[in-house]
């Protein structure tokens, strides 16, 4: 919510206000749970606290304590249900900012593993957010083997369809730098007691392996490969592992009964704004620099010229860590 993990007394006013502009533009837009990090606890625990009265948007964590009441700060995680599946979403941060008083951070995989056994007979799928360092990210699944999805922040990074995943899950996912792409993850559950298949990365590879089988027919399409390659008993080897490989993933993929699908949706000029934020936007922006006589107009597209003239610059729309679970299909829609 705030634009540094370390905040100073000349910009805490411009701070606070771009914060709660920030919990206003996620109520707009829907948002299910709000995973407290170390942006979060930039300008102190108080503050914070204050933050989670203004807004019905629920402030997860399940490893900060109070320091003097030992109480966790935060409820440690969420229940709700679309379409008739019930979600846990787990928050959890191991980015705590030093500056940051009356805070105790509990481990974190410790934490998360109590709250999955807690939860994980009681809901279809859990999810966690996971506010922690890039150098964590490859180890989450085996870390925490009965999530169904991982969602991080604290580096960015951005996750691609073609990324190694585990197979089987939990899959791990993260969304680059400031809100650039909205990840999306469509999620089709018949079986809760069969595995999960990531679809979107089978497909990749599918396309990758057979681009690489391509490029030894390339040489001469014409002649099958066993006699292209007669003399070259390597090169051979290497085409029928590939095809095995294509197989074996084609046969998870007719055979999944639960199935997430993955994309990154560029949030660029080719998706049209929406006339409630863009107007919600554009006087946000225009209360933050004191600009006066800047109206809104119905359908969010007629601009009003002003004079910039003595008033300071800087943005105050970056960063910020959402979950929203949509219905019809199960949609999971987290930017950083």
């Amino acid at each position: 919510m705030f634009s540094t993990p370390t905040l100073h007394d000349s910009t805490r006013e411009s701070e606070f206000y771009r914060a709660t502009a920030v919990i206003e533009g996620f109520e707009k837009i829907g948002c299910d749970a709000i995973n407290v990090g170390h942006y979060e606890l930039a300008a102190g625990l108080p503050l914070l606290l204050g933050l989670t009265k203004t807004t019905s948007i629920p402030f997860i964590s399940a490893n900060l304590r109070d320091a003097h009441t030992d109480e966790l700060l935060f409820d440690p995680y969420l229940m709700i249900q679309r379409d008739g599946l019930t979600f846990g979403i787990i928050g959890l941060t191991d980015l705590v900012p030093d500056t940051v008083d009356g805070v105790v951070v509990d481990d974190y995989v410790v934490a998360g593993d109590e709250y999955i056994s807690n939860l994980k007979n009681q809901v279809d799928m859990v999810i966690l957010l996971i506010n922690s360092d890039r150098s964590t990210y490859k180890n989450l699944p085996s870390v925490f083997p009965d999530a169904d999805l991982i969602y991080t922040s604290g580096s960015t990074m951005l996750t691609r369809p073609m990324m190694t995943q585990e197979e089987n899950g939990p899959f791990v996912f993260s969304c680059g730098r400031e809100g650039r792409y909205l990840n999306l993850v469509n999620v089709a559950l018949e079986n809760k007691n069969d595995l999960m298949i990531n679809k979107s990365y089978f497909i990749e590879k599918i396309k990758y392996v057979n681009r690489r089988i391509d490029r030894y027919i390339d040489k001469d399409p014409n002649i099958p490969l066993e006699t292209l390659y007669a003399d070259q008993p390597s090169i051979l080897s290497a085409i029928k592992d590939s095809q095995k490989e294509i197989k074996r993933m084609q046969g998870w993929l007719e055979r999944a009964e639960n199935i997430v699908e993955f994309q990154n949706l560029a949030m660029d000029a080719s998706i049209k704004d929406d006339p409630t934020m863009f107007n919600f936007v554009n006087q946000t922006l225009a209360t933050h620099y004191g600009l006066q006589n800047v109206e809104s107009s119905s359908d969010g597209e007629r601009f009003v010229q002003v004079s910039l003239e003595g008033v300071p610059r800087s943005g105050i729309l970056t960063h910020g860590r959402i979950l929203w679970v949509g219905e019809d299909p199960i949609r999971i829609g987290f930017r950083p």
